[in-house]
């Protein structure tokens, strides 16, 4: 059997069963293997409510994901003397101006690696939605009140604002729109045949619909009401594709990075030395513990991993390259409440030659799951039979235990919440955050003193966990 059957035979037997075990509506997943694409399917429905089967070509929200996009570009006006990667933000854009006479200094390189000290964008106004071309300049106008977080350049600080801002810089400096760029530059030089930055472009028949976790009808996905897009958002998150042009995607820096080079490629060799190359410890492990300039760098397995990941309302979507190998894997999902790590992982020990016989189901999930579906007691009974019998089968993720115990709190489900949380301290005993998430419950449950108890153990395992202390204090002072 070849190394490309044996890949491919595996996961037609892993992603299926992945499928049925989470509450996940639909999945796409590509894979390049020796600079070659050789899997491309989709799995589940587009719809959760009209049945129609994800396919190859099924487009996806891929949110971050687009911020690699914005990194080519940047690169290529770089290449071309366009924009000096070191030169500062408001040369290029005379009407950027903050509340903080620091963002003089704002240089294009900080805002690629989120180094800039911005803040992250906490609204993106997805329920209201604006389609015109100004709205991405609007946007950064809108920035004057704004301040920011540290020195620019002094450490790494996630910032979607900061990819807006660059998209602006894009579209000011070609005098085209940023959409335009995009697709003139980056997206039809690598073969993208069906992508785009633009929803209204996105063929409606092939467009995956976003998911929620719903509580209403048991435990499971929903359809969200809100489909995230906002225009002024592109640069961070708007990218729809479906997982045959993202192999593309991903065929072409391969090439463009590697020996390889093909006359096509959009960006020269020494344009991936400087956008693979350190400027910021992340400190988020797991092969993504350090930022180039609009990428993730890490290892797996002893293998350089260029990466990047997107979550926005109903998606989730991860790009991972092995430039080295000649290898890509990616994955996009109708459902933002699917942790996609595991997944990832499986595929590309596959592509390393392992046999793997399933992909982990998360524990979390399925211990909600049984609490809506039988009460918190069969739950408990359940995870201390998975320990005695295949504790191997399951991922085990604080925050997704967190993230369960608030889904089934905003259900109304506060009780199972905390139930939820009582078992997590049993599995997580050190971990401060799920004491602190166990205070609030409490005392949204009007018990004070188990509340108080759990927050002070919170800040006994992490003694500079501010808001832990404040509530201490109040609820020392109220009693």
């Amino acid at each position: 059997m070849s190394d490309i059957q044996r890949i491919v035979e595996n996961l037609d037997r892993i992603l299926p069963q992945f499928l049925l075990d989470e509450p996940l509506p639909g999945l796409a997943i590509g894979v390049v293997y020796n600079h070659r694409m050789i899997y491309a399917k989709g799995f589940g429905v587009t719809d959760a409510e009209n049945g129609e089967a994800v396919t190859e070509r099924t487009l996806f929200h891929m949110a971050s994901v687009s911020k690699t996009f914005v990194a080519t570009g940047i690169m290529q006006l770089a290449e071309e003397g366009i924009i000096k990667l070191d030169g500062l933000v408001s040369d290029y854009l005379p009407y950027f101006q903050m509340a903080d006479d620091r963002y003089r200094q704002l240089t294009i390189r900080q805002l690629l690696s989120h180094t800039s000290g911005l803040p992250d964008e906490d609204d993106f106004a997805w329920d209201c939605p604006e389609y015109d071309e100004g709205s991405l300049e609007r946007y950064v106008r809108g920035l004057k009140d704004y301040k920011l977080q540290r020195e620019p350049g002094q450490a790494f600080d996630y910032s979607n604002i900061g990819y807006e801002i660059l998209g602006d810089v894009i579209a000011k400096v070609t005098g085209l729109s940023f959409e335009q760029y995009m697709r003139e530059k980056v997206i039809a030089p690598a073969s993208m045949q069906s992508s785009t930055f633009l929803k209204e472009e996105a063929a409606i028949d092939t467009l995956a619909t976003p998911h929620v976790l719903g509580l209403q009808e048991g435990y499971g996905a929903q359809v969200s009401r809100i489909f995230p897009y906002h225009r002024a958002h592109a640069p961070s998150s708007t990218l729809y594709s479906n997982a045959l042009d993202m192999c593309n995607y991903a065929l072409t820096h391969l090439s463009g990075s590697s020996m390889r080079r093909e006359a096509n490629a959009i960006l020269e060799a020494n344009s991936y030395s400087e956008m693979w190359q350190k400027e910021a410890s992340t400190e988020y492990g797991d092969g993504l513990d350090k930022m180039g300039l609009g990428w993730y760098m890490g290892q797996y397995r002893g293998r350089r991993v260029m990466s990047h990941m997107g979550r926005d309302t109903g998606f989730r979507s991860n790009l991972m390259l092995l430039p080295d190998e000649g290898m890509g894997v990616l994955f996009m999902m109708n459902a933002d409440h699917v942790g996609g790590k595991i997944l990832s992982s499986a595929i590309l020990d596959v592509l390393l030659g392992d046999d793997v016989p399933y992909v982990r189901r998360s524990l979390a999930h399925h211990l909600s799951q049984l609490t809506i579906l039988s009460g918190v007691d069969a739950a408990v009974r359940e995870y201390n039979e998975i320990q005695q019998s295949c504790p191997e089968r399951f991922l085990v993720l604080e925050g997704e235990f967190n993230a369960g115990a608030y889904t089934l709190m905003r259900g109304g489900w506060l009780q199972e919440g905390i139930r939820l949380l009582e078992l997590s301290v049993q599995i997580f005993p050190v971990s401060s955050n799920i004491h602190d998430s166990l205070g609030e419950m409490y005392l949204l449950a009007g018990q004070h003193e188990l509340a108080l108890k759990h927050y002070q153990k919170s800040v006994e395992l992490d003694p500079e966990h501010g808001e832990g202390i404040r509530m201490v204090n109040e609820l020392l002072q109220s009693k």
